[in-house]
């Protein structure tokens, strides 16, 4: 999905360093959640919201979206939400093991053309990267509205350690740990399916 460029973006986060954290600090922290690819912030702010005693890490390299995210951070006054600008590649090699309570993947590019597989965030190299930092009893959650990208990530996932807990086709957003993006909201208005997984590390 393609962003407009907000020019203001670059100037509100260097305001705001407050709301972000970087990777030296992040690689010490244990116990947190985290969204890779977080859009506008949506998401991750009304979790944060629901749950004050949770640490939530908002992943995302688009600049104008990080400044969206940075804005419901200060203006809602989440103490909980720590924004990164960054790609999510050099997050995932400066973890520990064993240190992410949840990650979640909500509405993913789906990097349609073959060639693009490994980019996308649930090819197998990036999973064995999240495996690797989730805690024992960690989950994963998965949102898509692309059929391809849900069948593709169905087959990595089944082929991994993890363990499916949930497959949902027609997902109506009743799940536990869970609240619609902006994104899901206009897709779901045009009438699309959505489509979720969760997944569970033994």
């Amino acid at each position: 999905m393609r962003v407009k460029y907000k020019p203001w973006a670059k100037p509100y986060l260097d305001e705001h360093k407050e709301v972000q954290i970087d990777l030296e600090t992040l690689s010490k922290l244990n116990g947190f959640n985290m969204e890779i690819g977080s859009g506008k912030g949506g998401f991750i702010s009304q979790m944060a919201k629901a749950n004050p005693d949770k640490q939530y890490i908002a992943i995302e390299k688009n600049l104008s979206c990080s400044g969206d995210i940075a804005k419901h951070i200060v203006e809602e006054e989440l103490h909980n939400v720590k924004l990164m600008n960054v790609d999510v590649v050099h997050v995932l090699e400066a973890l520990n093991e064993g240190v992410v309570d949840n990650i979640y993947l909500n509405f993913s590019d789906p990097w349609p053309k073959k060639r693009h597989e490994k980019r996308r965030l649930t090819s197998v190299d990036f999973l064995e990267k999240y495996v690797k930092v989730l805690k024992v009893g960690g989950y994963i959650f998965f949102k898509t509205d692309n059929e391809d990208l849900f069948e593709f990530s169905l087959k990595t996932f089944s082929n991994s350690s993890l363990v499916i807990v949930e497959e949902n086709n027609d997902y109506q957003g009743d799940g536990e740990n869970d609240f619609e993006t902006e994104y899901e909201i206009k897709k779901k208005a045009m009438g699309l399916k959505i489509h979720r997984l969760v997944l569970r590390k033994e």
